[in-house]
Protein backbone atom coordinates (compact mmCIF):
# COMPACT_ATOMS: atom_id res chain seq x y z
CA UNK A 1 0.00 0.00 0.00
CA UNK A 2 1.09 3.51 -1.12
CA UNK A 3 1.49 5.44 2.27
CA UNK A 4 1.99 4.41 6.04
CA UNK A 5 -0.61 2.91 7.84
CA UNK A 6 -1.41 3.15 11.30
CA UNK A 7 -3.86 1.43 13.57
CA UNK A 8 -6.80 2.29 16.25
CA UNK A 9 -7.90 -1.18 18.08
CA UNK A 10 -10.93 0.07 20.11
CA UNK A 11 -11.37 -1.79 23.58
CA UNK A 12 -13.48 1.34 25.77
CA UNK A 13 -16.60 -0.40 25.63
CA UNK A 14 -18.51 -1.11 28.80
CA UNK A 15 -19.12 -4.77 28.48
CA UNK A 16 -22.91 -4.49 29.39
CA UNK A 17 -24.27 -7.76 27.67
CA UNK A 18 -21.12 -9.28 28.62
CA UNK A 19 -21.32 -8.37 32.23
CA UNK A 20 -18.05 -6.84 32.65
CA UNK A 21 -15.11 -4.73 31.31
CA UNK A 22 -13.29 -7.17 28.72
CA UNK A 23 -10.61 -5.29 27.52
CA UNK A 24 -7.98 -6.58 30.38
CA UNK A 25 -9.77 -9.28 31.50
CA UNK A 26 -7.99 -12.40 30.59
CA UNK A 27 -9.15 -14.87 28.14
CA UNK A 28 -7.10 -17.77 27.14
CA UNK A 29 -4.67 -16.71 29.81
CA UNK A 30 -4.01 -13.20 27.87
CA UNK A 31 -5.94 -9.42 28.46
CA UNK A 32 -8.91 -9.39 25.38
CA UNK A 33 -7.08 -6.56 24.21
CA UNK A 34 -3.41 -8.19 23.53
CA UNK A 35 -4.55 -10.82 20.70
CA UNK A 36 -6.00 -7.51 18.71
CA UNK A 37 -2.64 -5.58 19.65
CA UNK A 38 -0.32 -8.45 19.03
CA UNK A 39 -2.17 -9.48 15.54
CA UNK A 40 -2.08 -5.48 14.08
CA UNK A 41 1.64 -5.35 15.75
CA UNK A 42 2.82 -8.34 13.31
CA UNK A 43 1.17 -6.80 10.03
CA UNK A 44 3.39 -5.97 7.65
CA UNK A 45 2.97 -1.94 6.61
CA UNK A 46 1.42 -1.36 10.33
CA UNK A 47 3.54 1.33 12.37
CA UNK A 48 1.89 2.19 15.15
CA UNK A 49 -1.42 1.51 17.31
CA UNK A 50 -3.34 3.42 19.24
CA UNK A 51 -5.45 1.93 21.79
CA UNK A 52 -8.41 3.10 23.15
CA UNK A 53 -9.43 2.11 26.50
CA UNK A 54 -11.63 3.43 29.44
CA UNK A 55 -10.37 6.18 31.57
CA UNK A 56 -10.21 3.80 34.55
CA UNK A 57 -7.89 1.30 32.57
CA UNK A 58 -5.16 3.05 31.02
CA UNK A 59 -2.63 3.35 33.37
CA UNK A 60 -2.76 -0.47 34.11
CA UNK A 61 -2.60 -1.35 30.23
CA UNK A 62 -0.31 1.20 29.78
CA UNK A 63 1.96 -0.90 32.23
CA UNK A 64 0.95 -4.14 30.74
CA UNK A 65 2.13 -2.84 27.46
CA UNK A 66 5.77 -1.88 28.58
CA UNK A 67 5.56 -5.10 30.68
CA UNK A 68 4.81 -7.58 27.51
CA UNK A 69 5.45 -5.70 24.37
CA UNK A 70 8.87 -5.03 25.28
CA UNK A 71 10.46 -3.88 22.09
CA UNK A 72 7.14 -3.55 20.30
CA UNK A 73 5.72 -1.28 23.25
CA UNK A 74 7.81 2.03 21.39
CA UNK A 75 4.45 1.43 18.40
CA UNK A 76 1.92 1.49 20.75
CA UNK A 77 0.16 4.63 22.63
CA UNK A 78 -2.91 3.95 25.23
CA UNK A 79 -5.40 6.60 25.24
CA UNK A 80 -8.73 7.13 26.67
CA UNK A 81 -11.75 6.60 24.85
CA UNK A 82 -15.14 8.23 24.28
CA UNK A 83 -18.64 7.80 24.94
CA UNK A 84 -19.73 6.50 21.43
CA UNK A 85 -17.47 4.31 19.35
CA UNK A 86 -17.32 7.55 16.87
CA UNK A 87 -15.93 9.27 19.77
CA UNK A 88 -13.39 6.31 20.29
CA UNK A 89 -12.18 6.43 16.62
CA UNK A 90 -11.96 10.02 16.20
CA UNK A 91 -9.57 10.26 19.92
CA UNK A 92 -7.34 7.39 18.04
CA UNK A 93 -7.09 9.34 14.94
CA UNK A 94 -5.89 12.57 16.83
CA UNK A 95 -3.55 10.21 18.66
CA UNK A 96 -2.22 8.66 15.52
CA UNK A 97 1.24 10.86 14.20
CA UNK A 98 0.49 13.14 11.66
CA UNK A 99 2.21 11.46 8.41
CA UNK A 100 -0.36 8.51 8.94
CA UNK A 101 -2.20 8.09 5.48
CA UNK A 102 -4.47 4.85 5.93
CA UNK A 103 -6.15 4.24 9.40
CA UNK A 104 -7.13 0.46 9.93
CA UNK A 105 -9.55 0.41 12.86
CA UNK A 106 -10.30 -2.77 14.72
CA UNK A 107 -12.56 -4.13 17.97
CA UNK A 108 -10.50 -5.96 20.61
CA UNK A 109 -13.37 -7.99 21.31
CA UNK A 110 -12.65 -10.01 17.94
CA UNK A 111 -9.82 -11.80 19.05
CA UNK A 112 -9.39 -14.40 16.60
CA UNK A 113 -8.45 -12.10 13.73
CA UNK A 114 -5.54 -13.12 11.46
CA UNK A 115 -3.08 -11.01 9.75
CA UNK A 116 -4.03 -12.38 6.49
CA UNK A 117 -7.88 -10.55 6.97
CA UNK A 118 -6.24 -7.55 7.88
CA UNK A 119 -3.83 -7.65 4.85
CA UNK A 120 -6.29 -8.78 2.55
CA UNK A 121 -8.45 -5.55 3.84
CA UNK A 122 -6.08 -2.95 3.78
CA UNK A 123 -5.31 -4.52 -0.02
CA UNK A 124 -8.79 -3.03 -1.17
CA UNK A 125 -9.26 -0.03 0.86
CA UNK A 126 -6.22 1.32 -1.68
CA UNK A 127 -8.80 0.64 -4.85
CA UNK A 128 -11.68 2.55 -3.45
CA UNK A 129 -10.24 4.69 -0.36
CA UNK A 130 -12.35 2.03 2.44
CA UNK A 131 -12.99 -1.49 2.67
CA UNK A 132 -14.31 -3.98 6.01
CA UNK A 133 -14.44 -7.27 6.53
CA UNK A 134 -18.04 -8.73 6.18
CA UNK A 135 -19.83 -11.91 6.04
CA UNK A 136 -22.69 -12.87 3.70
CA UNK A 137 -25.94 -13.61 5.43
CA UNK A 138 -26.82 -17.19 5.51
CA UNK A 139 -29.70 -17.25 8.02
CA UNK A 140 -33.28 -16.27 7.08
CA UNK A 141 -33.75 -12.22 7.99
CA UNK A 142 -37.05 -12.05 9.05
CA UNK A 143 -38.61 -7.86 10.19
CA UNK A 144 -40.23 -8.39 13.61
CA UNK A 145 -41.67 -5.19 16.10
CA UNK A 146 -40.55 -4.40 19.70
CA UNK A 147 -42.14 -7.22 20.92
CA UNK A 148 -41.07 -10.11 18.40
CA UNK A 149 -44.15 -10.01 16.13
CA UNK A 150 -42.81 -10.76 12.79
CA UNK A 151 -43.47 -7.88 9.77
CA UNK A 152 -42.38 -9.50 7.16
CA UNK A 153 -39.47 -11.78 5.42
CA UNK A 154 -36.18 -9.78 4.02
CA UNK A 155 -34.34 -11.27 1.14
CA UNK A 156 -30.75 -11.54 2.16
CA UNK A 157 -29.71 -11.83 -1.17
CA UNK A 158 -26.78 -9.21 -1.16
CA UNK A 159 -27.03 -8.43 2.40
CA UNK A 160 -23.74 -8.64 4.41
CA UNK A 161 -23.12 -8.27 8.18
CA UNK A 162 -20.31 -6.26 9.34
CA UNK A 163 -17.00 -6.97 11.19
CA UNK A 164 -13.83 -5.62 11.85
CA UNK A 165 -11.07 -4.92 10.52
CA UNK A 166 -11.86 -1.69 8.87
CA UNK A 167 -9.62 0.28 6.78
CA UNK A 168 -10.26 3.91 5.42
CA UNK A 169 -8.24 6.78 4.17
CA UNK A 170 -7.05 9.35 6.95
CA UNK A 171 -8.27 12.78 5.41
CA UNK A 172 -11.95 10.49 4.37
CA UNK A 173 -12.61 8.99 7.63
CA UNK A 174 -11.58 12.28 9.27
CA UNK A 175 -13.88 14.17 7.32
CA UNK A 176 -16.57 11.97 7.62
CA UNK A 177 -16.25 11.84 11.46
CA UNK A 178 -16.58 15.52 11.29
CA UNK A 179 -19.69 15.63 9.13
CA UNK A 180 -21.43 13.26 11.45
CA UNK A 181 -20.36 15.37 14.59
CA UNK A 182 -21.56 18.45 13.14
CA UNK A 183 -24.49 17.11 11.59
CA UNK A 184 -25.89 15.02 14.72
CA UNK A 185 -25.63 11.57 13.52
CA UNK A 186 -24.78 8.40 14.81
CA UNK A 187 -22.17 5.98 12.69
CA UNK A 188 -21.51 2.70 13.67
CA UNK A 189 -18.57 1.54 11.49
CA UNK A 190 -15.90 3.34 9.37
CA UNK A 191 -17.66 2.66 6.13
CA UNK A 192 -20.90 4.77 7.30
CA UNK A 193 -18.33 7.63 7.95
CA UNK A 194 -16.42 6.82 4.74
CA UNK A 195 -19.97 7.37 3.14
CA UNK A 196 -20.69 10.55 4.54
CA UNK A 197 -17.18 12.13 2.56
CA UNK A 198 -18.68 10.68 -0.54
CA UNK A 199 -16.69 7.90 -0.20
CA UNK A 200 -18.43 3.74 -1.21
CA UNK A 201 -16.47 1.45 0.42
CA UNK A 202 -15.72 -2.32 -0.95
CA UNK A 203 -16.97 -5.31 1.81
CA UNK A 204 -14.08 -8.12 2.08
CA UNK A 205 -15.51 -11.70 3.33
CA UNK A 206 -14.15 -13.42 5.97
CA UNK A 207 -13.54 -16.80 5.74
CA UNK A 208 -12.25 -17.34 8.88
CA UNK A 209 -13.59 -17.11 12.58
CA UNK A 210 -13.90 -13.64 13.32
CA UNK A 211 -16.26 -13.55 16.14
CA UNK A 212 -16.58 -10.79 18.37
CA UNK A 213 -16.61 -11.28 22.47
CA UNK A 214 -20.41 -10.09 22.92
CA UNK A 215 -22.11 -12.60 25.67
CA UNK A 216 -21.07 -14.79 27.57
CA UNK A 217 -21.70 -17.44 25.21
CA UNK A 218 -19.85 -16.20 22.65
CA UNK A 219 -16.59 -15.61 25.45
CA UNK A 220 -16.73 -19.24 26.12
CA UNK A 221 -16.83 -20.22 22.55
CA UNK A 222 -13.77 -17.80 22.20
CA UNK A 223 -11.72 -19.04 24.93
CA UNK A 224 -12.26 -22.60 23.07
CA UNK A 225 -10.76 -21.76 19.79
CA UNK A 226 -7.92 -19.80 21.63
CA UNK A 227 -7.06 -23.10 24.16
CA UNK A 228 -6.94 -25.20 21.04
CA UNK A 229 -4.18 -27.22 19.67
CA UNK A 230 -4.95 -25.17 16.45
CA UNK A 231 -3.63 -21.94 16.46
CA UNK A 232 -2.88 -20.52 12.90
CA UNK A 233 -5.01 -17.52 12.92
CA UNK A 234 -3.03 -16.51 16.31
Amino acid sequence: MSGSVGAVLLAAGQGRRLGHDKSMTAIAGQPVLAYGLRVLLNCPGIETVVVTVREELRKETEVWVKKNLEKEAPRVGVIAGGKERQDSVWAGLEALRGGVEWVVVHDAARVLTTTSLIERVIAQAETTGAAAAARKMTDTVRMADGDGKVEKLLDREGLWRMETPQVVRRRILQQGLERARTEGRVVTDCLAAAELAGCKGVLVEANEPNLKITVPADWELAEAWLGSANKEWR
